[in-house]
Protein backbone atom coordinates (compact mmCIF):
# COMPACT_ATOMS: atom_id res chain seq x y z
CA UNK A 1 0.00 0.00 0.00
CA UNK A 2 3.08 2.12 0.83
CA UNK A 3 4.04 1.74 -2.43
CA UNK A 4 1.06 2.52 -3.97
CA UNK A 5 0.79 5.61 -2.41
CA UNK A 6 4.31 6.74 -3.28
CA UNK A 7 3.21 5.98 -6.95
CA UNK A 8 0.46 8.04 -6.82
CA UNK A 9 2.21 11.13 -5.53
CA UNK A 10 5.25 10.84 -8.10
CA UNK A 11 2.31 10.90 -10.76
CA UNK A 12 0.80 13.66 -9.39
CA UNK A 13 3.69 16.32 -10.06
CA UNK A 14 3.80 14.66 -14.10
CA UNK A 15 -0.19 15.49 -14.15
CA UNK A 16 0.32 19.13 -13.52
CA UNK A 17 2.67 19.43 -16.62
CA UNK A 18 0.69 17.09 -18.43
CA UNK A 19 -2.10 19.05 -17.48
CA UNK A 20 -0.71 22.40 -18.13
CA UNK A 21 0.61 21.64 -21.66
CA UNK A 22 -3.39 20.21 -22.61
CA UNK A 23 -3.95 23.35 -21.07
CA UNK A 24 -2.57 25.38 -23.74
CA UNK A 25 -3.62 23.23 -26.73
CA UNK A 26 -7.37 23.46 -25.44
CA UNK A 27 -7.05 26.90 -25.19
CA UNK A 28 -5.19 27.42 -29.09
CA UNK A 29 -8.44 24.88 -30.44
CA UNK A 30 -11.09 26.43 -28.52
CA UNK A 31 -10.39 29.92 -29.38
CA UNK A 32 -9.16 28.94 -33.26
CA UNK A 33 -10.62 25.35 -34.04
CA UNK A 34 -6.57 24.34 -34.35
CA UNK A 35 -4.38 21.35 -32.71
CA UNK A 36 -0.96 23.17 -32.52
CA UNK A 37 2.02 20.69 -32.70
CA UNK A 38 4.51 23.13 -32.12
CA UNK A 39 2.86 23.76 -28.77
CA UNK A 40 6.05 21.67 -27.02
CA UNK A 41 8.52 23.86 -29.13
CA UNK A 42 7.08 26.95 -28.38
CA UNK A 43 6.91 26.31 -24.95
CA UNK A 44 10.61 25.52 -24.94
CA UNK A 45 11.58 28.76 -26.38
CA UNK A 46 9.44 30.53 -23.65
CA UNK A 47 11.72 28.53 -21.19
CA UNK A 48 14.72 29.61 -22.44
CA UNK A 49 13.95 33.01 -22.20
CA UNK A 50 13.09 32.95 -18.84
CA UNK A 51 17.06 31.71 -18.73
CA UNK A 52 18.38 34.64 -20.11
CA UNK A 53 16.04 37.26 -17.56
CA UNK A 54 17.03 35.18 -14.97
CA UNK A 55 20.72 34.49 -15.67
CA UNK A 56 24.06 36.53 -16.33
CA UNK A 57 24.49 36.63 -19.94
CA UNK A 58 27.83 34.20 -19.77
CA UNK A 59 25.20 31.53 -18.44
CA UNK A 60 22.40 32.21 -20.62
CA UNK A 61 23.52 31.94 -23.75
CA UNK A 62 26.59 30.06 -25.20
CA UNK A 63 28.45 31.80 -28.19
CA UNK A 64 24.95 33.97 -29.69
CA UNK A 65 24.15 37.47 -30.40
CA UNK A 66 21.37 37.58 -27.97
CA UNK A 67 24.17 38.76 -25.46
CA UNK A 68 24.25 41.95 -26.99
CA UNK A 69 20.25 42.67 -25.50
CA UNK A 70 20.17 40.95 -22.62
CA UNK A 71 19.93 42.65 -19.29
CA UNK A 72 23.30 43.40 -17.57
CA UNK A 73 22.11 42.20 -14.46
CA UNK A 74 19.59 39.12 -13.72
CA UNK A 75 15.88 39.29 -12.80
CA UNK A 76 14.82 37.65 -9.82
CA UNK A 77 13.31 34.15 -10.89
CA UNK A 78 9.44 35.42 -10.72
CA UNK A 79 10.03 38.26 -12.68
CA UNK A 80 12.00 35.99 -14.91
CA UNK A 81 9.14 33.84 -15.71
CA UNK A 82 6.39 36.95 -15.52
CA UNK A 83 8.61 38.20 -18.20
CA UNK A 84 8.89 35.00 -20.40
CA UNK A 85 5.39 34.36 -20.31
CA UNK A 86 4.73 37.95 -21.55
CA UNK A 87 7.43 37.55 -24.44
CA UNK A 88 5.79 34.30 -25.61
CA UNK A 89 2.29 35.80 -25.40
CA UNK A 90 3.78 37.97 -27.64
CA UNK A 91 5.53 35.46 -29.46
CA UNK A 92 1.89 33.35 -29.76
CA UNK A 93 0.19 36.16 -31.24
CA UNK A 94 2.58 37.44 -33.33
CA UNK A 95 2.68 33.98 -34.89
CA UNK A 96 -0.61 33.98 -35.82
CA UNK A 97 -0.94 37.73 -37.50
CA UNK A 98 2.16 36.38 -39.56
CA UNK A 99 1.97 33.05 -40.08
CA UNK A 100 -2.14 31.78 -40.08
CA UNK A 101 -3.83 35.25 -40.77
CA UNK A 102 -3.62 34.68 -44.19
CA UNK A 103 -4.23 30.41 -44.00
CA UNK A 104 -7.49 31.09 -42.66
CA UNK A 105 -9.37 30.00 -45.87
CA UNK A 106 -7.03 27.23 -46.07
CA UNK A 107 -7.99 23.39 -44.80
CA UNK A 108 -7.57 22.16 -41.69
CA UNK A 109 -5.21 20.16 -42.49
CA UNK A 110 -2.88 22.46 -44.20
CA UNK A 111 -2.70 24.75 -41.18
CA UNK A 112 -1.30 21.18 -39.04
CA UNK A 113 1.21 21.00 -41.47
CA UNK A 114 2.04 24.56 -40.98
CA UNK A 115 2.62 23.95 -37.19
CA UNK A 116 4.58 21.25 -37.59
CA UNK A 117 6.67 23.19 -39.71
CA UNK A 118 6.62 25.47 -36.97
CA UNK A 119 8.07 23.12 -35.05
CA UNK A 120 10.99 22.09 -36.84
CA UNK A 121 11.30 26.05 -37.39
CA UNK A 122 11.43 26.82 -33.24
CA UNK A 123 13.48 23.32 -32.72
CA UNK A 124 16.14 24.77 -35.03
CA UNK A 125 16.30 28.03 -33.21
CA UNK A 126 16.52 26.58 -29.77
CA UNK A 127 19.67 24.56 -31.12
CA UNK A 128 21.19 28.05 -32.62
CA UNK A 129 21.21 30.37 -29.74
CA UNK A 130 21.09 27.73 -26.86
CA UNK A 131 23.00 24.76 -27.96
CA UNK A 132 22.01 21.01 -27.53
CA UNK A 133 23.54 20.72 -23.84
CA UNK A 134 21.10 20.63 -20.93
CA UNK A 135 20.84 23.64 -18.22
CA UNK A 136 20.34 23.71 -14.46
CA UNK A 137 17.34 26.27 -13.97
CA UNK A 138 16.64 27.52 -10.01
CA UNK A 139 12.76 25.93 -9.65
CA UNK A 140 10.49 28.77 -8.42
CA UNK A 141 8.56 25.22 -6.68
CA UNK A 142 10.49 23.84 -3.18
CA UNK A 143 12.91 21.59 -4.56
CA UNK A 144 15.35 20.21 -1.90
CA UNK A 145 15.34 16.35 -0.89
CA UNK A 146 13.85 16.71 2.71
CA UNK A 147 11.11 19.08 1.30
CA UNK A 148 8.30 16.79 1.44
CA UNK A 149 4.96 16.13 3.70
CA UNK A 150 4.95 12.13 5.10
CA UNK A 151 1.34 10.63 4.21
CA UNK A 152 0.94 6.98 4.66
CA UNK A 153 4.46 6.16 4.81
CA UNK A 154 4.96 8.01 1.39
CA UNK A 155 6.71 11.29 0.77
CA UNK A 156 3.97 14.16 -1.16
CA UNK A 157 6.65 16.59 -2.43
CA UNK A 158 5.98 20.31 -1.68
CA UNK A 159 7.17 21.09 -5.67
CA UNK A 160 4.25 18.74 -6.17
CA UNK A 161 1.64 20.46 -4.09
CA UNK A 162 3.17 24.03 -5.91
CA UNK A 163 2.61 23.01 -9.04
CA UNK A 164 -1.37 21.54 -8.83
CA UNK A 165 -1.71 25.28 -6.58
CA UNK A 166 -0.58 26.93 -9.20
CA UNK A 167 -2.43 25.03 -11.73
CA UNK A 168 -5.83 25.30 -10.69
CA UNK A 169 -5.25 29.40 -9.72
CA UNK A 170 -4.70 29.23 -13.57
CA UNK A 171 -7.93 26.81 -14.11
CA UNK A 172 -10.15 29.24 -12.44
CA UNK A 173 -8.98 32.47 -13.91
CA UNK A 174 -9.40 30.46 -17.42
CA UNK A 175 -12.81 29.44 -16.36
CA UNK A 176 -13.52 33.27 -15.62
CA UNK A 177 -12.13 34.28 -18.75
CA UNK A 178 -14.29 31.81 -21.20
CA UNK A 179 -17.81 31.47 -19.42
CA UNK A 180 -17.78 35.41 -17.90
CA UNK A 181 -16.45 37.46 -20.45
CA UNK A 182 -17.27 38.71 -24.10
CA UNK A 183 -13.61 37.65 -25.01
CA UNK A 184 -14.71 33.76 -24.00
CA UNK A 185 -18.09 34.52 -26.05
CA UNK A 186 -15.93 35.52 -29.04
CA UNK A 187 -13.30 32.19 -28.67
CA UNK A 188 -16.90 30.09 -28.93
CA UNK A 189 -18.61 32.34 -31.64
CA UNK A 190 -15.06 31.69 -33.83
CA UNK A 191 -14.84 28.53 -33.33
CA UNK A 192 -17.85 27.24 -34.04
CA UNK A 193 -18.83 29.47 -37.12
CA UNK A 194 -16.37 32.04 -37.82
CA UNK A 195 -18.05 33.35 -40.69
CA UNK A 196 -21.17 34.25 -38.74
CA UNK A 197 -18.99 36.03 -36.01
CA UNK A 198 -17.92 38.58 -38.63
CA UNK A 199 -21.59 39.11 -39.20
CA UNK A 200 -22.44 40.27 -36.02
CA UNK A 201 -19.04 42.19 -35.64
CA UNK A 202 -17.03 40.28 -33.44
CA UNK A 203 -13.26 40.93 -34.10
CA UNK A 204 -12.03 37.24 -35.55
CA UNK A 205 -8.14 38.80 -36.06
CA UNK A 206 -8.20 40.13 -32.67
CA UNK A 207 -10.15 36.98 -31.01
CA UNK A 208 -7.58 34.85 -32.90
CA UNK A 209 -4.43 36.91 -31.24
CA UNK A 210 -5.54 36.47 -28.25
CA UNK A 211 -5.87 33.08 -28.48
CA UNK A 212 -2.28 31.93 -29.57
CA UNK A 213 -1.42 34.75 -27.02
CA UNK A 214 -2.74 32.99 -24.12
CA UNK A 215 -1.99 29.23 -25.17
CA UNK A 216 1.80 30.60 -25.86
CA UNK A 217 2.14 31.92 -22.31
CA UNK A 218 0.47 28.63 -21.15
CA UNK A 219 2.72 26.71 -22.26
CA UNK A 220 5.72 28.49 -21.16
CA UNK A 221 4.06 27.95 -17.28
CA UNK A 222 4.28 24.55 -18.21
CA UNK A 223 7.64 24.21 -19.41
CA UNK A 224 9.41 26.57 -16.62
CA UNK A 225 7.96 24.70 -13.88
CA UNK A 226 9.21 21.36 -15.62
CA UNK A 227 12.52 23.13 -16.17
CA UNK A 228 13.27 24.04 -12.65
CA UNK A 229 13.27 19.91 -11.82
CA UNK A 230 15.09 18.37 -14.69
CA UNK A 231 17.66 19.87 -16.56
CA UNK A 232 16.11 22.47 -19.39
CA UNK A 233 17.18 20.79 -23.07
CA UNK A 234 15.95 21.90 -26.24
CA UNK A 235 13.65 18.62 -26.56
CA UNK A 236 12.41 18.78 -23.17
CA UNK A 237 8.55 19.99 -23.99
CA UNK A 238 8.98 17.65 -27.26
CA UNK A 239 9.36 14.51 -24.80
CA UNK A 240 6.31 15.56 -22.97
CA UNK A 241 4.03 16.56 -26.12
CA UNK A 242 2.67 13.19 -26.54
CA UNK A 243 1.66 12.56 -23.16
CA UNK A 244 -0.27 16.34 -23.26
CA UNK A 245 -1.79 15.67 -26.15
CA UNK A 246 -3.60 12.22 -25.28
CA UNK A 247 -4.06 13.87 -22.05
CA UNK A 248 -6.16 16.75 -23.98
CA UNK A 249 -8.18 13.98 -26.40
CA UNK A 250 -9.30 12.01 -23.31
CA UNK A 251 -10.23 15.39 -21.64
CA UNK A 252 -12.02 16.92 -24.65
CA UNK A 253 -10.20 19.23 -27.14
CA UNK A 254 -12.30 21.83 -26.24
CA UNK A 255 -12.95 21.68 -22.30
CA UNK A 256 -10.11 23.17 -19.47
CA UNK A 257 -11.53 20.96 -16.88
CA UNK A 258 -11.07 17.92 -19.17
CA UNK A 259 -7.46 18.98 -19.70
CA UNK A 260 -6.83 19.01 -15.82
CA UNK A 261 -8.69 15.31 -15.49
CA UNK A 262 -6.94 13.71 -18.78
CA UNK A 263 -3.61 15.24 -17.34
CA UNK A 264 -3.46 13.09 -13.87
CA UNK A 265 -5.23 10.30 -15.52
CA UNK A 266 -2.57 9.91 -18.20
CA UNK A 267 0.26 10.56 -15.74
CA UNK A 268 -1.03 7.88 -12.94
CA UNK A 269 -1.02 5.39 -16.13
CA UNK A 270 1.93 5.98 -16.93
CA UNK A 271 3.24 5.71 -13.05
CA UNK A 272 1.37 2.52 -12.36
CA UNK A 273 1.10 0.21 -15.62
CA UNK A 274 4.89 -0.19 -15.87
CA UNK A 275 5.43 -1.06 -12.01
CA UNK A 276 2.32 -3.64 -12.01
CA UNK A 277 1.72 -4.52 -15.58
CA UNK A 278 5.86 -5.09 -16.00
CA UNK A 279 5.87 -2.76 -18.96
CA UNK A 280 9.15 -1.57 -19.48
CA UNK A 281 9.94 1.80 -18.44
CA UNK A 282 11.27 2.52 -22.18
CA UNK A 283 7.50 2.02 -23.33
CA UNK A 284 5.86 4.12 -20.68
CA UNK A 285 4.50 5.88 -23.42
CA UNK A 286 2.16 3.39 -24.63
CA UNK A 287 -0.61 3.83 -22.49
CA UNK A 288 -0.79 7.26 -23.15
CA UNK A 289 -1.15 6.69 -26.64
CA UNK A 290 -3.59 3.70 -26.24
CA UNK A 291 -6.11 5.75 -24.01
CA UNK A 292 -5.81 8.50 -26.94
CA UNK A 293 -6.50 5.93 -29.71
CA UNK A 294 -9.46 4.51 -28.07
CA UNK A 295 -11.10 7.79 -27.09
CA UNK A 296 -10.57 8.85 -30.28
CA UNK A 297 -12.22 5.51 -31.54
CA UNK A 298 -15.40 5.70 -29.23
CA UNK A 299 -15.55 8.98 -27.97
CA UNK A 300 -13.96 11.24 -30.47
CA UNK A 301 -15.14 14.73 -28.41
CA UNK A 302 -13.91 13.02 -25.24
CA UNK A 303 -15.08 13.00 -21.52
CA UNK A 304 -15.72 16.54 -21.23
CA UNK A 305 -15.80 17.84 -24.81
CA UNK A 306 -18.48 19.36 -26.59
CA UNK A 307 -19.47 16.68 -29.77
CA UNK A 308 -19.44 18.34 -32.76
CA UNK A 309 -23.24 18.66 -34.66
CA UNK A 310 -23.06 18.72 -38.13
CA UNK A 311 -26.26 19.74 -40.65
CA UNK A 312 -27.04 18.43 -43.45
Amino acid sequence: MELLIQRLFDGLFNGAIYASLALALVMIYRSTGLLNLAQGEIATFGAYISLVFAAPASAAVAGSDLVSWMPGHPFPLWVAIVLAIVASMFLGAGIERTVFRGLQDQPELAQINVTIGLLVLFSGLTMQFWGSNGRFVPSVLPTDFDDFISLGGARLRYSTIGAWAILLVVLVLLNLLIRHTKIGLAFRAVTSNREGAKLVGIPVGRTLMLGWAVSAGLGTLASTLVAGVVLLEPAIMLKLLIYSLAAATLGGLDSPKGAIVGGLVVAQAQTLVPGYLGVPTELAVVPAVAVMLGILLFRPSGLFGTARVERV
